[in-house]
């Protein structure tokens, strides 16, 4: 302000002053002049204040009233800090004192999707790799749900160990480039199982299960000419009795599937002869 003061051609005039001479060198810091450039930035000042605290109260009036969507849950189940407590009357937890190596690891919630069903929400969490939570960490992180969700939401959590899968398929292979245990023989490594595991561990968390895209998988695999898919079994438990086929496709009740339990007794290799 007193810069622009001292810029105007008219008040140089007026006062004498050359344009863009210094102000406080030209007036005195009590004279009329310094006073009403001080009231003026007061209260400029005051005024950006008040708009500041104004929009801070909005804000928190509307994550106070607006019902949070799916998305917020998912983003508040990655938040949660394991063995932290909340600040008082918030959904932040009270990291004072806490180094960021130490919230990393409290931070043990990886993966989480939320979905809707019969006025319920189903939230499915883990951990890295991805694994179950511990029964103490899944008490812990429902305790802090309970803090933190709208009232009147039912909330279901689910921390389960990967779904099972079984395949059943014939896959027909060049003998020049791949062998009878499905391994390649340039790189001396078992090229196809690689390629099932890779598109198993990549579906994303609470992702679908495909037949096809898991057979363009396989059929992208140097030296395979030919995938017979004759059919996928999924299981929640692992146990025998409780295999559905997949027709065509299917989402993980855990969340994920782990491919240790990708029974392949029933992948069969045959060398394709033109």
């Amino acid at each position: 302000m007193a810069e622009a003061f001292m810029q105007d051609t008219n008040l140089a005039i007026k006062y004498g002053f050359e344009v863009g001479a210094d102000f406080n060198n030209t007036f005195s810091k009590v004279s009329i002049e310094s006073l009403l450039l001080y009231i003026v930035a007061v209260g400029i000042w005051t005024l950006e204040k008040l708009f500041d605290t104004h929009t801070a109260e909005v804000t928190d009036y509307i994550a106070t009233m607006k019902p949070h969507s799916l998305r917020w849950y998912v983003e508040k189940a990655k938040a949660f800090l394991y063995g932290v407590p909340l600040v008082d009357g918030s959904d932040q937890h009270d990291t004072t004192g806490m180094t960021d190596e130490q919230i990393a690891q409290a931070q043990i919630v990886t993966f989480a999707a939320c979905t809707e069903s019969n006025a319920t929400l189903y939230l499915k969490v883990a951990k890295a790799g991805p694994a179950p939570l511990t029964a103490d960490e899944k008490a812990a992180f429902v305790a802090y749900l309970h803090e933190i969700k709208d009232a009147g939401v039912r909330i279901d959590v689910i921390s389960e160990q990967g779904d099972y899968l079984k395949l059943d398929m014939v896959i027909y292979y060049d003998p020049l480039l791949i062998n009878a245990d499905g391994e390649s023989k340039a790189k001396r490594a078992p090229a196809i199982e690689q390629a099932i595991k890779d598109y198993i561990e990549n579906i994303p968390f609470n992702g679908e299960f495909r037949k096809n895209e898991l057979e363009d998988a396989i059929r992208a695999v140097d030296g395979v000419v030919m995938v017979e898919f004759v059919a996928a079994y999924h299981s929640e438990t692992g146990a025998e009795d409780t295999y559905d086929e997949v027709v065509p496709y299917c989402k993980p009740a855990s969340g994920y599937f782990k491919f240790d339990n990708a029974d392949l007794s029933d992948v069969t290799y045959q060398p394709y002869a033109n």
